[in-house]
């Protein structure tokens, strides 16, 4: 695989159709992790969707559980401590296939995602040993605590405090934290808090069992019902100093490293969550009759359909060309020499701009397909007994999760621009290049016997008008 391991460069250099990675590309072993993804929904998630909204007691843990007999917990978890330690595009594809559990999803993806990598990216060997064994086979159950009343988007802004108690023994945090989702159950906690008067954030693994935290009752929410989201308030919890994680301050960096696989691998969640929405809008499209003949014989809803594959397609290629990305950015950093852990976080820091755009489309993609599924089914789309109607409200979080669209349309253009201003990454050269060809004879420099002509000459055009446009400039 021949892909660039720098990211950014999609917007400035050709990349040729052949070194892109495609899902057709995965391996037996891939295939048959995917298949036991799907088969644990269809035998597990989807014949209890009722009761898991109603979040029957038990059934969320229970669920986690099962999923991490099967392994489904421990994907990206190394081998020493009880996982798989398949690589970041495996880890995306098991995203993808959970992604049509609604509730379950977000649970999975909560423990798996910002609950786990925490410990796994930055943990000491000690913490590594002691906390990822659990958490890979499900025993402990993860949440992971960062959101406050006055701290969303400006996460930095957290008022929960730590202080050393006088033995020098402790953390005692105090503080509140909001919309934690497996708060309910979750028995480790990361937890970020400022030590004294800092002001950076830093980040701790605590346990339930430590003590001084409470937590309101469940959150009502309009979708992913069956998700425990709770109000964490922590009183005096005293959590030992060696539960720190990382270094002191080093929180801010830690939640926004985790939140940049959390974007992309939203964006894997959305295509499987889309992917099963067409699947339900093409079955009933060839089951509804109207005027005599299946509606699906009609021009409008195939026109629907098309459209719902046609956008899911884009971002599932998207994803996976970049999740590929990461992993050979990952192979090249390894290969230098560089520690497996930093590695890995070096890697999926390099394209925290393609995470972010995948976040984005990916969710509102999503929302599109779940809205034009709703219209196929027509008044049934509206009905609770039908499945449009949760698919669309559990559908609405994923614009909001992760960072909202509007902030990460933000870091988009914020962190392109701030690697030019480093010298990371030549806009400069692109904009000349521009600048010269309006005073010459236009040269698309594409061969007319290249593969995907137009669509490259509209690649090439789109990107002249980035390079052109007034905000790198």
């Amino acid at each position: 695989m021949n892909t660039s391991t720098q990211g950014d460069t999609f917007l400035i250099n050709e990349t040729p159709y052949t070194s892109v990675f495609i899902p057709e590309e995965f391996d037996e072993e891939q295939r048959m992790i995917r298949q036991t993804c799907e088969d644990f929904l269809k035998t597990e998630v989807y014949p209890n969707l009722d009761r898991i909204d109603a979040q029957e007691a038990g059934l969320m843990q229970h669920l986690l559980d099962k999923a991490g007999e099967l392994g489904l917990l421990s994907v990206s978890i190394p081998e020493e401590y009880g996982g798989f330690g398949k690589n970041f595009n495996t880890a995306m594809l098991v995203t993808d296939a959970v992604g049509a559990g609604h509730s379950f999803a977000v649970a999975l993806s909560a423990h798996t995602g910002i609950g786990t990598l925490p410990i796994l990216y930055y943990g000491s060997t000690a913490q590594k040993g002691k906390y990822l064994p659990r958490l890979a086979t499900g025993e402990w159950k993860a949440a992971y605590c960062l959101t406050e009343p006055n701290a969303g988007s400006d996460a930095n802004s957290g008022r929960t405090s730590a202080r050393r108690n006088a033995e020098g023994t402790h953390y005692l945090i105090n503080g509140q934290k909001m919309w934690i989702t497996n708060g309910g159950f979750a028995d480790v906690f990361i937890v970020f808090a400022k030590i004294d008067d800092d002001q950076h954030l830093t980040a701790f693994i605590v346990e339930r069992g430590f003590g001084g935290i409470t937590m309101n009752p469940e959150e009502h929410k309009m979708g992913i019902k069956g998700s425990s989201t709770r109000q964490l308030f922590f009183n005096d919890c005293a959590v030992p100093v060696e539960n720190m994680l990382s270094e002191r301050g080093n929180g801010f960096r830690i939640a926004v490293n985790i939140l940049n696989i959390g974007r992309i691998k939203l964006a894997a969640a959305a295509i499987g969550a889309a992917r099963r929405v067409i699947d339900q809008a093409v079955t009933y499209a060839n089951e509804r009759m109207q005027f005599g003949v299946q509606i699906a014989t009609f021009g409008a809803i195939q026109h629907k359909l098309a459209e719902m594959a046609v956008r899911t397609f884009a971002v599932e290629s998207a994803a996976y060309r970049a999740g590929q990305q990461i992993d050979d950015a990952y192979g090249t950093l390894s290969a230098e020499g560089m520690d497996d852990a930093q590695a890995k976080l070096k890697a999926t820091e390099r394209f925290a701009v393609e995470c972010a755009i995948l976040k984005v489309w990916g969710s509102e993609m999503l929302d599109y397909v779940v809205d034009e599924g709703v219209q196929v089914y027509g008044g049934m789309g509206y009905s609770a007994d039908a499945p449009m109607e949760r698919a669309y409200r559990d559908a609405r979080i994923n614009r909001i999760f992760e960072g909202t669209n509007e902030v990460n349309r933000l870091l988009m253009v914020d962190m392109l621009l701030k690697r030019a201003l480093k010298g990371e990454l030549d806009l400069m050269g692109p904009a000349q290049a521009v600048a010269d060809e309006l005073m010459a004879i236009p040269d698309s420099g594409i061969s007319e016997d290249a593969p995907f002509i137009r669509e490259k000459q509209l690649l090439v055009n789109l990107k002249r008008q980035y390079c052109w446009s007034p905000g790198p400039r």
